[in-house]
């Protein structure tokens, strides 16, 4: 039987949200795919451009805040 994803920690920690992977997308640079979820909650270039270099946390934490 194969194993159950139950959580994003240890062995599967690399599926995160939270986990450094820097890619490009719509043309910015974002160090985690949190970053990118949360600035996309935007359509205020400023604001989006904010979310580049937060770490994941830092990014959950400021897309609530974020102008929908």
């Amino acid at each position: 039987m194969a194993d159950r994803i139950c959580s994003f920690r240890g062995k599967y920690g690399f599926l995160s949200n939270m986990t450094t992977a820097v890619f490009e997308w719509d043309g910015r640079t974002y160090r985690n795919s949190e970053a990118a979820f949360q600035s996309s909650k935007s359509l205020d270039p400023k604001e989006r451009d904010s979310f580049c270099e937060l770490t994941g946390v830092v990014a959950k934490r400021a897309g609530r805040k974020v102008n929908l």
